[in-house]
This record gives C-alpha cells, structure tokens and sequence, in this order.
C-alpha cells in the first residue's frame, strides 16, 4: 500500500506494509513491487497523475475506488458546507470545477470504476458528466470478527453515542438542539474537527445532556467503546455510506439516522434502524424516546442491524466482489 505524503516512510498496518511518500519514492515502490494492478482509493489527480502517465508507459490496469469528497462539487450538495462559512464556499467554487474535469480524465483512463453506494455513483456521474462502461457499487467492508454483536443491559441501553468528524455535514448540531434539558439519556460525541468549539458552545447555550471525547481513539479499540453504549445518532445532512454506523450496527446498537445520501441503501426504516428527515431536532427527540421507550423496537432493531452488516458488509460478503473486479481487468489488460 502507497500513501502520498511529504515525508517518505515505511510502516506496518494490521499486517500489511504501508510506504508513504512523495512521487519519487513512489515510482521506487512500484518498481520494487512491480504490481500487476493498482488500486486508486479516494484519488486526488494532481496527486497521481505523474503515476497514472507510468502507469500507462508501463500498460498498468489500475482501478478508482469514489468514497465521497474526492468526486463532490462541494457547493453543489445540499448541507455539505456550513450555509455561514463563506472561505469554504468559495474554496469549492474555485476549486472543484478543476477538481472534476481532472478527475473525469482519470477515469477516462481507468480500467474500471467502484463506488460505495448508488448514490454516490450518481451523483460523481451526473457531475462528471461520465458513465463509466464497467462500474459497480460495492460499500466499504466492516471487520465483522473485530465488530461483533452483543445484547445491551439496561445501563447501557439508555446511553447514546456518535461517532462523528466535528464539521456541518454531520449535523451534531441537530443532535445538540435534541437532548436539551433531556432525561433519563445522555449522548456522548466522540470526534474532532473544525466545529468544536461552536458545538460546545450550543450545548452550554441549549443545556444539552451531551459530553465531548476527542482524543483520537484506535480503531482495534472502537468495539470495546460502542459496547458501553445503546443506541448510534447519525443526524447527518450528507453522507456516502455511513461506515462508523454501520460498525455500530454490527454491535448491535440501533442506529437514529437521517434519508440522505446513500445511508437508506444501508438502514432500512423501522426494520434495521429509524430514518428521520434531517434537520429536524424535534422530530429526532421524538425518535430517540421512543427508542428507549418501545423494548421489542430496540431489541428488534438491534438484531436486525447486527445481521444486516454480517451478512450484506462482512469482508466475505464484500472482498469477492471486489477481487473480481481487479481479476476482471487484469485479464482484459492482457487480451
């Protein structure tokens, strides 16, 4: 695995070597590996396109993994930026045009394109104006041996957790508004990011029952946290797939979560998890009683979470899919 970085290094990561680097040494790693394809994750082009060129030099197949940001006119999507935060919005509007029509002549030499949901195909096609003849969706895995299910007692079911990155798309501050002066639950919101402090601010102004953790957590470690809590709150204004949720669904907590973006191919409402129209705190309250209000609801969407990423997001259910795409265009490459 090669990450594009300013510093070059080599590390181990859950068994697998990491090279991180700059251009040069990339080429060097390639050579050394000399790889029959190339995987493309979340591709910044001007970031690969010296690579793409050898790539081509070298009749390398490679294919482009889309898991969100990479492919978005930011301005574009309704709720991604924060509707007061002029600097970013004007960072999109100059920046991402370039960003699409480089990206749509990645994938003009691309052997074959994967998204992590329908939505997020949709959307990179309607914006790159591109259909790419052999795409496919296939969602992030979740390490469901790592990830796995487990009934909640009483204490715990009672608690609610987010695990969030602190900016606007993920609309905490919905959840905030929520939990004001509410009893008999609390949230806990594990993150960081640039709304920190605003999101502490609105919780001290509505006297929200939510608590902040940001120190950075290992993954290996997510398992053990999600199991001291009852239920997920996803509130979010967009979002590709929702992989924090659905570790949290394989745990077994029921998750609250919102119809945008490609979270309802993932939570179907009221049979693994409860949807919401976002932007809507009342609505969500509401939600969020009658959770820990109906016990057969719980217990039901409990169940039906943990089995739905077990059997539709595993690594069993997902790495096949993905192993024949690459086998695919490696024997394409070759005819």
């Amino acid at each position: 695995m090669f990450v594009p970085f300013k510093h070059n290094s080599s590390y181990e990561f859950e068994k697998v070597r990491v090279d991180q680097g700059d251009i040069e040494f990339y080429r060097t790693v390639f050579d050394d590996f000399d790889p029959d394809i190339v995987a493309l994750h979340a591709p910044h082009y001007l970031t690969v396109k010296n690579n793409v060129q050898n790539l081509s030099k070298r009749n390398t197949p490679f294919v482009i993994w889309i898991h969100g940001s990479e492919a978005l006119f930011h301005t574009l999507i309704p709720g991604y930026i924060d509707p007061f935060d002029i600097k970013s919005k004007l960072y999109s509007v100059i920046s991402d045009p370039l960003k699409i029509v480089l990206l749509r002549h990645l994938f003009l030499k691309s052997n074959a394109v994967v998204y992590v949901s329908k939505w997020m195909k949709t959307i990179t096609e309607r914006q790159l104006l591109f259909k790419h003849p052999f795409s496919a969706v296939i969602p992030n895995p979740v390490d469901t041996e790592l990830f796995r299910f487990k009934i909640k007692d009483e204490e715990a079911m009672c608690k609610g957790l987010a695990v969030r990155n602190l900016g606007w798309k993920y609309g905490l501050d919905i959840a905030i508004r929520a939990y004001s002066k509410l009893d008999k639950t609390h949230l806990t919101i594990y993150g960081s990011g640039a709304l920190e402090n605003y999101l502490r601010v609105l919780a001290q102004k509505c006297q929200s029952n939510v608590s902040f953790i940001t120190k950075p957590v290992n993954h290996d470690n997510m398992p053990e946290i999600y199991h001291r809590f009852g239920y997920f709150v996803a509130p979010s204004r967009v979002e590709a797939q929702g992989l924090a949720m659905c570790e949290a669904m394989a745990c077994g907590l029921p998750v609250i979560t919102t119809n945008v973006g490609g979270i309802p191919e993932f939570v179907k409402n009221e049979v693994n998890g409860l949807i919401i129209s976002p932007e809507k705190p009342l609505i969500l309250r509401k939600t969020i009683k009658r959770l820990l209000r109906e016990k057969q609801l719980y217990s039901s969407l409990s169940e039906q979470g943990a089995k739905f990423v077990k059997e539709k997001l595993s690594p069993k259910a997902i790495c096949g899919k993905e192993y024949s795409i690459l086998k695919t265009c490696i024997e394409e490459n070759k005819t």
